[in-house]
């Protein structure tokens, strides 16, 4: 069953709305509700990315990967440690008890949230290239939701001489794809509460109003019921002053007409408020199910659900 299915089973279709868009803001989500839920548990949907040099100086992580969160650093199998970028001087100090060691090197974000690593590595120091590496998750920007094979597959790139060549639903925990369907149907259903506003009408159409007063002109105001034949002699009161009950009943029968006119209008637009009053509380019922849903799945899968563990980190 495609993403579209389970979508337009909470929402009856998808049709007016971008499911694309939905999609990847329930993605989102549910990267932002683990990270906020259950921190640990990010590591589930990250994956090693090599960043093909030994020198890391500002290098703008979120956009060159398109990474919303970034899990750890390494520098070949060491691990760095995060610290202030208040000690980017002391650092670099050799006599400075934070110097930064090779074989304890650490990382810290600028002002700008760029990364820097430290020591800056060179070939021989520890005998070693220094090459850092990235324990990142990719958002929406990152990955690339396959509508009809249901599949969340980060995006292949291309940096510094390195290629990733991704997998289809590797690093997305195939449980959480409920998630992204359960916000992306709300988006939808949010997007679509707002389109009531335009749908409904601003009140009765000039049809209706036309209509009766053409009604009341043909009693007694014939010389203003415009038209061709417009005239005093076009009104029932004429006629009856007339004693022409003829002419005074065809009128009558007109006058019938454009109330019977004036009433179609009145009852179609009954019908579109009813129609539009069912669907506002459908889909009102349907966005207080779907927070329940979220909620319950929020609960038993993040909440009190299994976390992640750096010893586990090459399982990642």
């Amino acid at each position: 069953m495609a993403f579209t299915s389970k979508v337009s089973n909470y929402t009856n279709s998808v049709s007016s709305e971008t499911l694309a868009d939905a999609l990847s803001k329930g993605l989102d989500y549910t990267l932002g509700i683990v990270k906020a839920m259950n921190p640990d548990m990010l590591r589930l949907f990250a994956y090693e990315i090599s960043t093909g040099t030994n020198t890391v100086q500002g290098l703008d992580w979120e956009k060159t990967w398109n990474i919303s969160y970034l899990i750890d650093v390494k520098k070949d199998t060491k691990f760095c440690r995060p610290v202030s970028d208040r000690l980017a001087e002391d650092l670099v100090d050799t006599s400075s008890i934070y110097y930064a060691l090779i074989n304890d090197p650490v990382y810290y974000l600028e002002g700008d949230g760029s990364l820097t690593v430290k020591p800056v590595p060179t070939p021989n120091i520890g005998g070693t290239s220094g090459n850092c590496k990235l324990f990142g998750v990719p958002n929406s920007n990152g990955r690339s939701i396959h509508d009809g094979n249901e599949t969340v597959t980060i995006n292949n790139w291309s940096a510094n001489g390195i290629s990733y060549v991704s997998t289809p639903d590797k690093h997305f925990p195939v449980i959480f794809k409920e998630l992204i369907v359960l916000h992306a149907a709300e988006c939808i259903l949010m997007e679509r509460l707002a389109d009531f506003r335009t749908a409904i009408p601003a009140g009765l159409d000039a049809e209706w109003a036309d209509a009766l007063a053409k009604a009341k002109k043909l009693f007694d105001d014939g010389a203003n019921i415009q038209g061709d034949n417009a005239g005093a002699s076009m009104s029932v009161q004429y006629w009856l002053s007339d004693e022409d009950e003829d002419m005074a009943g065809t009128t009558l029968q007109a006058i019938g007409s454009e109330i019977q006119r004036a009433n179609s209008y009145a009852l179609k637009f009954k019908t579109d408020i009813e129609k539009i009053s069912l669907d506002y509380q459908w889909t009102q019922g349907q966005l207080q199910m779907l927070g329940q849903k979220k909620q319950e799945f929020i609960q038993s899968n993040i909440q009190i659900g299994p976390v992640g563990s750096p010893d586990e980190e090459k399982k990642i």
